[in-house]
């Protein structure tokens, strides 16, 4: 059976729910909880009640190690409340008006309780198995040289992509931001995370993703690298919300080259020997 611990208070610009979802793992002993692979997901919302539920419904159903969800909603009237009202297993921090997904990403990130933390889009979802193999993988690897696990997701697009692999027909990509590695949804350790002081808030919707794998590469000397057995269906489900996001998105993705020097397009050569090497480096 689950056992309950006390969350810790979301930030004092939110109220909050606190339902946290704690599993036994099966190398604790008597009533004594092993939280070393808890993984705490944290995923933003805004007015998007029917992706949300399918979201939680697939990490329910194929995340079978221990884990919390947090969900961070950014004041949304579609019902989403309502629905968040009766489930009882998440830890909800519910903001008085929408700030934005990046500031929503880090209320959960300094929420999470879980040794690894991961995030996800609403309108997203991991694939069976996609977690522990995530977790299994940076368990594997060096601390001192492996930073954060990158998923795989559903791409359709041929820039920037580092490495593809096929599932049920469809192709999932890790994507590289201008010769670097980088992890739209990734898995990392909260100490790093705590560490590169989570992501930056300069940033709106887009960019934080990019800039917080520049983080942990340029910053702090790790790597980061994919996991190809660890899925995410993404829709990049384009409703009025995301259309209205786009202009403040192209803003994002010109801080985040205003604060990093990186080569320009076609001035670098083609990262996937370099990557490569990186994975043989590190035994994989």
């Amino acid at each position: 059976m689950p056992s309950e611990r006390q969350a810790p208070v979301a930030n004092d610009r939110s109220t909050t729910r606190r339902f946290t979802d704690t599993f036994l793992d099966t190398k604790s002993t008597g009533n004594r909880v092993n939280t070393t692979r808890i993984v705490s997901i944290v995923v933003p919302t805004f007015n998007r009640c029917a992706q949300l539920s399918r979201c939680v419904d697939k990490i329910r159903r194929h995340v079978a190690g221990p884990r919390e969800i947090i969900v961070v909603d950014g004041g949304s009237t579609d019902g989403t409340r309502d629905w968040l009202a009766g489930q009882h297993d998440l830890h909800v921090i519910l903001e008085r008006e929408r700030e934005g997904a990046v500031r929503a990403f880090n209320k959960g990130f300094r929420a999470a309780t879980g040794h690894y933390v991961m995030w996800l889009n609403d309108d997203a979802y991991p694939l069976p198995g996609a977690v522990s193999h995530a977790t299994t993988l940076i368990e594997r690897c060096d601390p001192a040289e492996v930073g954060m696990i990158a998923f795989y997701h559903n791409w359709k697009s041929p820039r920037n992509v580092l490495d593809r692999v096929e599932h049920d027909g469809q192709t999932f990509a890790m994507c590289h931001v201008r010769g670097y590695p980088y992890a739209n949804f990734g898995l990392l350790r909260r100490s790093l995370l705590e560490c590169v002081d989570y992501a930056d808030e300069r940033f709106y919707f887009f960019g934080f993703d990019p800039d917080l794998s520049l983080k942990i590469q340029i910053n702090e000397g790790l790597k980061v690298i994919g996991c190809r057995e660890a899925l995410i269906h993404h829709d990049e489900h384009h409703d009025d919300r995301k259309i209205g996001d786009l202009s403040t998105g192209q803003a994002d993705n010109e801080k985040l080259f205003a604060k990093w020097s990186l080569p320009e397009p076609g001035t670098y050569p083609d990262p996937m020997p370099a990557y490569r090497s990186t994975l043989q480096a590190c035994g994989l």
